[in-house]
């Protein structure tokens, strides 16, 4: 029993670095080089914004439907994309698409509604 616990354990393990080992991003990235990149290794856009109206709406309508939230002020945004049933969360900071770097990202869903 306690070899299959193990075993499992070490597949989750392998699993979840084996999904951040082919993200081919880094912290301070601009973001239309780090969205290329992603796109060019199999990461796909993963729509989850659906509102009418705000920064959100106007970065959709740039081309960017896996935008998910921005905040005001200092602006601070998050987008989605899935590769094999994985899901990533990029988040970046800045006022314009063209001015946006990456701060960070997760392998979390965006919830559903």
């Amino acid at each position: 029993m306690k070899l299959k616990i193990l075993a499992i354990s070490l597949l989750c393990c392998v699993s979840l670095f084996s999904s951040a080992a082919d993200i081919p991003i880094k912290e301070g990235m601009p973001f239309s080089k780090a969205r290329k990149a992603l796109i060019e290794n199999g990461w796909k856009p993963n729509p989850s914004y659906s509102g009418e109206f705000g920064v959100e709406n106007v970065i959709q309508r740039q081309g960017f439907n896996e935008i998910e939230s921005c905040t005001e002020g200092v602006r601070f945004c998050s987008f989605n994309y899935i590769k094999n049933g994985d899901c990533l969360g990029v988040g970046t900071v800045g006022e314009e698409v063209k001015d946006m770097k990456i701060y960070s990202w997760n392998f979390k869903c965006p919830e559903k509604d």
